[in-house]
């Protein structure tokens, strides 16, 4: 191969690097980084159950800080949960439902005086294959109660669109891992024994500014 030839060479290979960059660039500029705005009716439903079966049942809710979006992917976000703003939805009389409410916020269960706030962090959003639930994405991230942080991965159901990002889950957290033991004693009778974990579905929105 004579010189011209080698040079024209090395000439394509370069423009064809060039052009690899430049895509690469726009490509990294189409999917820049956006926060999406929380909606300000957001949720979540939980369940705690003694041993018996016998369940109490609630609503909490839920304080968007930050979600961000790369094109169809959750990078990122923070959703805060007000412990003042726990709701009893059992059928009780008012004063027993009062009387839940107060007992869940003391130093026994989430510990409002110290701990105002829970805190679910998200790191990212994977999608997977649709399972027997309906899940089509596994959201990544870890949760603070107590002042104590763990991973926590959960399944949702994710949809985005133009507009919005809509995510419903449904899972179940091991409350005795951060440190509320209130009733999980083995010895306890089932009448009086909460089982260890509790049920939550978070049901929220996010939408594009």
């Amino acid at each position: 191969m004579n010189n011209l030839s080698r040079s024209g060479l090395r000439l394509l290979a370069a423009v064809i690097g060039m052009s690899f960059l430049w895509a690469c660039k726009k490509d990294k500029e189409n999917t820049a980084k956006e926060e999406l705005v929380f909606s300000t009716n957001a949720k979540a439903l939980w369940k705690g159950y003694l041993e018996t079966g016998y369940f109490n049942s609630g609503t909490i809710k839920l304080d968007g800080e930050d979600i961000f979006l790369e094109g169809d992917k959750i990078t990122g976000g923070k959703i805060s949960i007000p412990v003042s703003s726990i709701l009893i939805t059992n059928d009780l009389p008012l004063d027993k439902k009062i009387e839940l409410t107060t007992h869940l916020q003391t130093d026994a269960f989430f510990d409002l005086a110290v701990h105002p706030y829970v805190t679910y962090t998200i790191s990212s959003a994977e999608k997977k294959a649709i399972d027997a639930e309906g899940n089509n994405y596994l959201i990544k991230g870890s949760m603070k109660l107590l002042g104590k942080e763990l991973p926590l991965d959960i399944p949702a159901k994710i949809n985005i669109s133009n507009t919005a990002v809509s995510v419903v889950s449904n899972f179940k957290f091991d409350r005795t891992r951060w440190g509320m033991t209130y009733a999980s004693s083995e010895q306890l009778p089932a009448q009086d024994k909460i089982k260890n974990e509790i049920a939550v579905e978070l049901d929220f929105t996010a939408t594009r500014p």
